[in-house]
């Protein structure tokens, strides 16, 4: 008997922004996007307008990019205009697409679960990007309307939680356990690998610690420097921080108020940070709230011993003391610690690089992960799950 060959899906994603801007959902989107376009699927997106940027795109990767919302900037009228662009996109292309998968968790949400009116039997995943105060759950409450709101979004077909706090978070707004399925984020493993580095000669002596991301107050950047001004009273090493941010500047006075200068590098933002976390020696993370942070998932791939706020997807990604190291207390003396006692141990942080490799390959590699979203798109489309929809 010859073996059953699947019929290629047909995936819309809703995102806010999408390439080239590159914030942790844009970059996973983009990921997964690709991943299921070169596993033979189609994959549209559906996204905000940007001037300067075609309306449809179809070159990038092989997604069919669509830059169909419109909206407005003030207050209340960007929620209206970014829903109905949301629906109005989904409606035109209705005949070509078998489910919906949100890459962000609150106007997204809104607009899909209102659109399932126009939209019947088409399946909606939401996925939240983040937890905490800067996460979609804690949004919703400060948001005007927040009962309404949450009423439409939970008409949605089913949600997807990337991190424990997500789920507990999405729990309390009312997501029934049947409709929530644990999920992850995934890092392209091969790309993202120890090995020779080209970006060795721009940088400040090892041991190098880097941090990858926005410079933005959700990642307590300022803390961060503090923790690094009494860690190098006690060892060698130069801090870098590598990405875009309007704290750049805010940043860099800091740090020269507390005598870093020489220490500190703000390298700016770079399209690919592979080859500054392979220049690494370990890799920081001091953020306030996360999903799951795409740049840890990065570091861990390349073997980097990670010191982590023990908070929100970075407790589901490191096991402390063994792929890493978590630190519960947000202040400067706590965080210096635990940058003293890596940077003092090569053979335990070499050996803690190594254990996040390993986890990475097993459980969090692009293709792993991608493997499950694939296996639940089916399911949700045959009708298989969530069995109450």
């Amino acid at each position: 008997m010859s073996p059953t060959v699947e019929k290629p899906l047909r995936i819309a994603l809703v995102v806010s922004y999408f390439h080239p801007f590159a914030s942790g959902a844009e970059r996973q989107a983009l990921a997964q996007g690709a991943e299921l376009v070169r596993r033979g699927h189609t994959v549209h997106v559906v996204t905000r307008s940007v001037p300067g940027y075609p309306i449809d795109d179809e070159e990038y990767r092989g997604l069919y990019i669509h830059r169909w919302i419109r909206t407005w900037d003030r207050g209340p009228l960007f929620a209206i205009s970014f829903v109905r662009g949301v629906i109005r996109a989904l409606t035109r292309l209705r005949g070509e697409i078998d489910l919906v998968h949100t890459h962000q968790g609150l106007w997204e949400a809104v607009a899909t679960g209102l659109g399932r009116v126009r939209l019947p039997g088409l399946p909606t995943l939401v996925q939240p990007a983040s937890a905490g105060y800067y996460g979609e759950a804690d949004e919703l409450r400060r948001t005007r309307g927040a009962g309404l709101l949450r009423r439409l979004i939970l008409r949605n077909t089913a949600f997807a939680a990337i991190s424990a706090e997500i789920e507990r978070q999405w729990r309390e707004i009312g997501v029934p356990p049947g409709h929530l399925v644990r999920t992850a984020s995934g890092v392209d493993a091969d790309h993202f690998r120890a090995g020779e580095s080209a970006v060795e000669a721009g940088l400040l002596p090892r041991p190098r610690v880097l941090f990858t991301g926005r410079l933005h107050p959700q990642k307590n950047l300022p803390m961060l420097l503090e923790a690094w001004a009494e860690a190098s009273r006690r060892t060698a090493g130069s801090l870098i921080l590598l990405g875009p941010g309007e704290d750049r500047e805010a940043l860099r006075r800091l740090a020269e108020e507390l005598g870093l200068s020489g220490r500190v590098q703000l390298a700016g933002p770079v399209a690919d940070p592979a080859d500054y976390l392979r220049a690494a020696d370990v890799f920081v993370l001091p953020s306030v709230a996360e999903g799951m942070s795409n740049s840890l998932l990065e570091a861990m791939a390349t073997g980097l011993p990670c010191i982590a706020s023990g908070i929100g997807g970075n407790v589901d990604l490191i096991a402390d003391g063994r792929t890493g190291r978590l630190v519960a207390e947000p202040s400067p003396h706590a965080w210096a610690e635990a940058l003293v006692e890596v940077l003092s141990d090569p053979e335990g942080s070499r050996r803690m690089g190594l254990a996040a490799r390993s986890e990475i390959e097993s459980r969090y590699a692009l293709g792993v992960v991608v493997d499950r979203y694939e296996a639940l798109y089916r399911d949700m489309i045959a009708g298989r799950w969530p069995a109450s929809a």
